[in-house]
């Protein structure tokens, strides 16, 4: 988990008790598991509505477009000398 192995953890869960306290710290790690709930939650949404129906429509009628251009409409065929 982000390249912290398990000895790195303890070192960091025994720093942060010393300068929060045992009182602070459950509620801190309380704080912290619903940001991270919070931030997936918003990240499924996101990805939810990249994936919906009107994107993909988009994309289609992006692709037909290309699919209809003409050769000669070629964006690259207007830096080749001729």
């Amino acid at each position: 988990m982000f390249g912290i192995g398990p000895q790195e953890l303890v070192v960091v869960a025994l720093i942060a008790l010393v300068v929060f306290g045992p009182r602070r710290l459950p509620q801190m790690a309380r704080d912290l598991g619903r940001f991270v709930s919070e931030a997936r939650h918003s990240l499924d949404e996101f990805k939810k509505e990249l994936g919906s129906e009107e994107v993909n429509e988009i994309r289609s009628d992006v692709q037909e477009s290309n699919h209809e251009r003409a050769p000669s409409e070629d964006p690259d065929s207007l830096h080749r000398n001729p």
